[in-house]
């Protein structure tokens, strides 16, 4: 009888049905985590040599899914309310304080993790916690490589593989008879009595070849090695171990499954590294031949084509761990099983949709209440960092600007900068290089500081911090706005050229490193920075996304002011201090003209 019932609240469910409530459910689920969605496709577009392949996790994740079809259609599909309920739940809560939250807290990897919670408890919901045992890996697959991860996570792994990558490339051109030399991420090859210098930038760090080649380790592993937990705690039925026995055979059971994966993994990251030293090599090589070779639109040709080796170096080692050990592979034959469920499936998916849409409303009554914009608009210069005047009272240009080639900008990260020299008028001053980086609409970019990328060129930190120093700036012909105020302050303003000019609300500050360097003798170098952003000044790039994406603003950007300055031996950081200072009191106003005017910006409608 009992067994009667259960066939009556058996309901069978046709493919179309699930198709047309998971759309609707995926709508749902849209338009709460539209703000984190619309900013991940826009990484995976901008950047698709580091982050497209993004865009391809979901169709794999849904082919894991394909594989374990049979597994996963053997039973009905019996609804977790409670478990469901709670991470759908639990990810919402997260997902709202990350975004409505302290502005710390708004970072796109952290969101990540809320979408992922609710995503997940949706599918425990929906479909019970049988089928996770299946839908588990595809789960945490997606999640792992479908989202991009912040520049403030990779930093950490990226400057670590640009040694590797420019130590490996040394001891490589050194097998090969190459005289060459290494200073920080940069080489030098001696060829023909020329010298041909080699960056390795951050963009040949080779990050990008690896997280491209774990979501490839990890697919490949779960394809050639497919295990289930049944395969696992499979035990003969005539074996009377006691408990503990029957452990130690489920664990040695686990451990045989698990090994080969497992090592098809971790071989991701030797693989990925050893190409990428090929690669850097490569590119050395042609430069010999071109210097033209080793950067633009040929450098990534390279990039790309060095992948093919380096997947075929990858199926060898499958291939190798496949036939270690030879298994029967049992194949099922394909059986029809009809899509069930225990109870209403189109109940929870409707429950499901009804839960996600109220949220959501919830979410944006709160944004709006809290005065929250989750979507900052960029915000772009006045002027071009060109028409920066090229003498003033006491500074004039030396030479022409420096440009970056496309390897530089990408390390730099973006395309609106200015490098120029300038030189005092007045006195016997060492000469000046200032340069200009302006970003925009970026929540989750690190500035690139001298403190950082100076090493990588070689040069040597002679202070172990960085030195917070004040700037003595001339405010002698600063006034009050007499229009205009930031947080109930009036802006200072000079006039300009007949025009009023408001300048940036802060302490001036410097963060300031001495550095020397094999090539340049008893000299060293004295590089400090400051930032302008969103009409303010800081000196910490920590502090950049407290300044620059205030949640109640519309608008967002940020400007590294660096300063930097080659000295003898007796120069001292107390005349670095004196010579920027002066600089930046003739230049500021002229920089700032170029720069958003914050209270115009700020008197914008909202869009």
């Amino acid at each position: 009888m009992k067994k009667g019932n259960e066939d009556v609240s058996l309901q069978e469910v046709s493919s179309g049905q699930i198709v047309l409530w998971s759309s609707l459910l995926l709508i749902a689920f849209g338009w709460i985590f539209w703000d984190f969605l619309q900013r991940q496709f826009r990484f995976a577009i901008e950047q698709q040599a580091d982050w497209g392949h993004t865009l391809v996790i979901p169709f794999i994740a849904g082919y894991f899914v394909w594989l374990c079809k049979d597994r996963l259609l053997e039973y009905p599909f019996k609804r977790a309310w409670f478990g469901g309920l709670f991470f759908i739940v639990l990810g919402l809560g997260w997902y709202s304080l990350c975004a409505l939250g302290p502005t710390s807290m708004h970072h796109h990897n952290l969101m990540g993790l809320g979408v992922s919670c609710t995503f997940g408890g949706l599918v425990l919901f929906i479909f019970g916690w049988r089928a996770m045992r299946y839908l588990w890996f595809p789960l945490l697959f997606l999640f792992i490589f479908g989202q991009t991860v912040s520049d403030r996570f990779m930093e950490i792994v990226t400057f670590k593989l640009q040694d590797i990558a420019t130590y490996g490339s040394y001891i490589g051109f050194s097998i090969l008879g190459f005289d060459v030399t290494r200073a920080g991420n940069t080489l030098e090859l001696f060829y023909d009595g020329k010298s041909y210098p080699l960056n390795i930038a951050e963009a040949c760090s080779g990050m990008r070849m690896l997280m491209a080649f774990l979501a490839i380790g990890v697919a490949m592993a779960f394809t050639s090695f497919r295990f289930t937990l049944n395969d696992v705690v499979r035990v003969d039925e005539n074996n009377q171990e006691s408990g503990f026995g029957r452990a130690f055979n489920v664990l040695k059971s686990f451990l045989w499954h698990v090994w080969r994966p497992a090592l098809l993994i971790a071989l991701t990251l030797p693989v990925a590294v050893f190409v990428n030293i090929l690669r850097v090599m490569t590119l050395g090589l042609l430069s010999i031949a071109d210097s033209g070779f080793s950067s633009g639109d040929f450098h990534t040709f390279v990039g790309t084509l060095w992948l093919i080796p380096a997947f075929l170096i990858y199926l060898g080692l499958v291939w190798v761990l496949k036939n270690i050990i030879i298994e029967e592979d049992e194949e099922d034959e394909p059986v029809y099983r009809p899509i069930q469920f225990q109870g209403s499936a189109i109940r929870g998916f409707v429950i499901a949709v009804f839960l996600l849409a109220i949220s959501a409303v919830i979410f944006q009554l709160g944004a709006n209440y809290l005065n929250v914009i989750l979507h900052k608009n960029p915000v772009y210069p006045r002027k071009t960092f060109s028409l920066l005047p090229v003498e003033t009272e006491h500074w004039k240009r030396q030479g022409k600007d420096i440009r970056f080639d496309a390897a530089g900008v990408e390390a730099l990260g973006t395309e609106i900068y200015l490098s120029r020299t300038y030189f005092s008028k007045d006195k016997n001053m060492p000469p000046l290089q200032l340069h200009l980086a302006y970003y925009t609409g970026q929540v989750d970019a690190v500035p690139h500081v001298p403190d950082r990328c100076m090493v990588a060129g070689g040069f040597v930190p002679l202070t172990a911090e960085p030195l917070t120093l004040a700037m003595e700036i001339d405010q002698s012909a600063w006034f009050d706005d007499p229009s205009e105020t930031l947080d109930g302050v009036p802006y200072q303003v000079v006039a300009e050229d007949s025009e009023i000019v408001r300048l940036p609300f802060g302490d001036f500050e410097l963060r300031t490193t001495e550095f020397s360097h094999p090539q340049i003798g008893d000299d060293h170098v004295f590089a400090g920075y400051f930032f302008v952003a969103n009409g303010k000044t800081t000196a910490y790039p920590s502090r950049i996304r407290f300044l620059a994406f205030d949640r109640s603003s519309q608008y967002a950007y940020y400007c590294k002011i660096q300063l930097t300055i080659r000295g003898d031996r007796e120069f001292t950081i107390d005349e670095y201090i004196e010579i920027v200072s002066s600089f930046t009191s003739d230049m500021l106003p002229e920089i700032m003209m170029l720069l958003p005017d914050w209270a115009e910006v700020l008197s914008q409608p909202k869009i």
